[in-house]
């Protein structure tokens, strides 16, 4: 009646037809995704994960997206296609016994047995460490400026920041066994060699104001 061409409404129809097309494919791509999750299970509301650069415990996997709780207390939303099409490290997913580890370097000349006696004496003293699997020492390396050790443990894990805690724990102990047996932690340092063929000249400079 207005003269407006069919073919008009036929264009706009098609553009907005695409970008509803567009628009609803994530939410459609994030809706498949929560019901895999829902059906696999490689990820549950309790455990402790690691998404990039986003460590926390799950709180709830919705249909769209899931809650991640940091250790901040901070919730994160993330869309559940990420948790399929990225690398998930869930640290409880089948077992929430995990290995961890401590390092530290000894000055040279350090009597290594005691250095390893101590570094277990550490491990037996902490609750959370379990004794089984035992706790093992490694001595890994002729460093430049220390002797290279390394303690490897196992703990039972329920949110990502216990492992950082327990070996938080560890370090103090393991630096008050040391003190107590005069077992020096090593620090980086140089050896300085003055070429000796000739005589050193010193010189004497003043500021002159």
């Amino acid at each position: 009646v207005i003269q407006v061409p069919l073919k008009m409404f036929a264009v706009a129809g098609g553009a907005l037809a695409i970008g509803i097309g567009f628009g609803s494919q994530n939410i459609v791509n994030n809706f498949i995704s929560g019901l895999i999750l829902l059906l696999e299970r490689p990820v549950r509301v309790g455990d402790a994960i690691q998404l990039e650069d986003v460590t926390g415990v799950v709180r709830a996997i919705g249909a769209r997206s899931t809650r991640v709780v940091t250790g901040e207390n901070i919730e994160i939303v993330v869309p559940n296609s990420m948790l399929l099409q990225n690398v998930v490290r869930n640290w409880t997913l089948s077992d929430d016994e995990v290995r961890s580890d401590v390092g530290v370097g000894v000055a040279y000349g350090s009597p290594v047995d005691t250095v390893r006696e101590l570094l277990l004496k550490a491990a037996a003293e902490q609750e959370r460490v379990l004794k089984e699997p035992p706790p093992e020492v490694l001595f890994e390396d002729f460093g430049d400026n220390a002797l290279g050790f390394r303690l490897y443990f196992w703990l039972r894990m329920r949110r990502p920041f216990d492992r950082q805690r327990v070996q938080s724990d560890l370090r103090f102990t393991v630096d008050r066994l040391f003190r107590e047996s005069s077992i020096v932690i090593a620090f980086p340092q140089r050896d300085v060699h003055l070429d000796s063929a000739r005589p050193l000249e010193v010189r004497m400079v003043s500021e002159k104001g």
